[in-house]
């Protein structure tokens, strides 16, 4: 049995009171439906902007990831120039030493 046909059973007075009741009940259904979607929009939109930030941080971290690479080649670098240095500083104390005992000679 149909609603339809069980309305048509009642009198036009409490026929019109179940239209209005159904028209309300849909009403009632498409309301929470929008209402459903416009939850599922604000959810999708912090998804969005969590996804962003994690991007962002990703970013900063590749960025920071390279700062010390250059950083630890740059330590390197100097590091290798301190030993060339001592290494320089040795031969010069040495051709002093030959330089004072070739004299005290």
């Amino acid at each position: 049995m149909t609603a339809h046909t069980v309305a048509s059973t009642f009198d036009s007075g409490f026929q019109r009171l179940a239209v209005a009741a159904f028209n309300i009940h849909q009403d009632r259904v498409a309301a929470q439906a929008e209402a459903a979607l416009d939850q599922r929009d604000r959810n999708l939109s912090v998804v969005g902007k969590v996804a962003a930030r994690v991007r962002r941080d990703a970013d900063r971290i590749e960025a920071l990831e390279d700062d010390n690479a250059r950083l630890r080649a740059e330590l390197s670098a100097m590091r290798m120039r301190a030993l060339r240095a001592e290494g320089q500083l040795e031969d010069v104390k040495g051709a002093l030493r030959t330089l004072r005992s070739t004299r005290a000679a």
